[in-house]
């Protein structure tokens, strides 16, 4: 998978250049620069308070950064206001879903499509053909599905807004082992259908098999980049995951 991607990795759809951000007097991002090419999946692992989420979250501006520059596909979006940044092509699916309980599977899904001002039943069949366990439960509570299957429609509802680039945050998460390697190859495959992927996850192992690139966070720095493989081989990322990462 890497390598078919990478063929088609050309040009950059999002760059970070230089970002810092604060909570009141914390810095929690400090001179972050890194870049997703189209056609990528390109992931950021780390430890726990490493700022990964932080830095997902501020392409949407939440929070602001305090300086530093946030392009996408081109444009300056570092100051645009959040709710006009997914119309230029951007979604995320935050942790922990937040999907909505008490309306349909359906009914949440066209949330997604939000974006776009307009409904296109061409992406929903898309869609149902990517998730049909979401087909079969359209008019099921989003409440009553299962853990997986929320996360599934999740991923739906920000793929019906026909992204260019979705941000994934930890979306292995609580899952069982069997749930997590479908979530996985399901990125995959929105990838193949030409979706480029940047992709926030603890699961080092899984997130770094799959990504073309990868970049590891410690204490708000990019301490190390590189291909997903040479990555998951390097020493340094294991000591991360254990907390020695400083």
């Amino acid at each position: 998978m890497a390598e078919a991607s990478s063929a088609s990795a050309t040009a950059p759809v999002l760059e970070m250049t230089k970002v810092s951000c604060r909570y009141g007097p914390v810095q929690v991002l400090d001179n972050v620069s890194l870049t997703v090419s189209t056609g990528e999946i390109v992931t950021l692992i780390g430890a726990n308070g490493a700022g990964k989420s932080t830095l997902l979250m501020s392409v949407f501006g939440i929070p602001r950064v305090a300086s530093g520059s946030i392009q996408f596909a081109g444009t300056d979006i570092t100051h645009l206001p959040t709710h006009h940044i997914p119309r230029l092509g951007l979604a995320v699916v935050p942790e922990g879903r937040r999907i909505f309980p008490g309306m349909t599977v359906l009914e949440n899904m066209e949330l997604g499509t939000m974006a776009l001002r307009k409904r296109t039943s061409v992406a929903f069949e898309g869609l149902f053909e990517l998730f049909p366990i979401l087909w079969e439960r359209r008019q099921q509570k989003a409440g009553t599905l299962s853990g997986g299957e929320q996360q599934m429609l999740a991923i739906a509802r920000a793929l019906a807004g026909q992204p260019k680039l979705l941000l994934l945050d930890e979306p292995s998460l609580g899952l069982a082992p069997l749930m997590v390697k479908k979530i996985f190859s399901l990125i995959q495959s929105i990838v193949q259908s030409g979706t480029t992927v940047f992709l926030v996850e603890q699961n080092a192992n899984q997130a770094l098999q799959l990504a073309d690139r990868g970049y590891v966070l410690g204490s708000g720095r990019i301490r190390l980049e590189g291909k997903g493989q040479e990555l998951l081989a390097n020493p340094e990322v294991r000591q991360a995951y254990l907390g020695k990462l400083a």
